[in-house]
């Protein structure tokens, strides 16, 4: 299927995600806007999207003129009808949005399908779920709901290659596939912690078998609210579940 075009994007919410977010596309000569409704959360966003490219002008990575560019390509609003003309947005509000713009969805494990069902076009709902922080990490995960248009999945992935990530095709279950993996892993990391290791002994072990970062040392750059959700939301949905580590569906 051919991807629709990908011109204007508009973000929700303006924290680290979001930010991180905003600049991947902008540095891909993406227009982006970015919504939140929280003035003080907004100006943060637009803070840090400024200073990222601060650094990299600093450190002699980008010129000034790119990082001009970037800059004036990044727009904060306040309103759900600022953003009416974007390409690739998502909100509960999509009666607000264009015809053909794809609502994307960044959860890294509510049910796609449940938050299409929601809105008025399933056929034009998909997960990108990026990785924190979302500038620099390179997977990207597409998230195909029962109801995703193939021209959705293709515009998904023509995105990802324009902004440089690698995109991996999942399909709706928890924690799709990053996710999965990882439960196990910090599962392992946490039964080292039970049997004596400290923190720092096993994420120095596993950095130098290779890993770019230890289990630990993601946990805090992450943070550890967002697994606790994840786990949260996992026993609500399965109040029988025992393990740490997902089981298969």
């Amino acid at each position: 299927k051919t991807a629709r075009p990908v011109l204007k994007v508009a973000i929700i919410g303006a924290g680290t995600m979001g930010s991180g977010i905003a600049i991947a596309l902008a540095q891909a000569g993406i227009e982006v806007q970015i919504l939140d409704l929280n003035p003080d959360a907004l100006q943060r966003g637009l803070s840090h999207c400024r200073n990222t490219w601060d650094r990299s002008v600093s450190k002699g990575k980008l010129t000034q003129a790119k990082r001009d560019r970037f800059v004036a390509s990044v727009e904060g609003v306040e309103s759900y009808d600022q953003i009416a003309d974007c390409d690739l947005v998502f909100s509960s509000l999509d009666a607000v949005m264009k015809k053909g713009a794809v609502l994307a969805t960044n959860t890294s494990s509510l049910n796609v399908d449940e938050i299409a069902a929601s809105t008025m076009r399933p056929e034009d709902v998909v997960g990108l779920h990026f990785f924190s922080p979302a500038n620099i990490m390179q997977l990207l995960e597409i998230v195909r709901g029962k109801e995703t248009a193939d021209d959705v999945l293709a515009t998904s992935l023509a995105l990802a290659k324009r902004i440089g990530k690698v995109p991996v095709v999942a399909g709706v279950c928890d924690g799709f596939i990053g996710n999965r993996m990882i439960d196990s892993y910090l599962a392992q990391a946490m039964y080292l912690l039970e049997e004596g290791a400290t923190p720092s002994q096993v994420d120095l072990a596993l950095e130098k078998w290779g890993m770019a970062m230890g289990p630990f040392r993601m946990s805090d750059v992450v943070g550890n609210d967002v697994p606790w959700d994840g786990r949260k939301h996992r026993r609500a949905a399965n109040p029988e579940l025992k393990s740490p580590v997902i089981a298969d569906e």
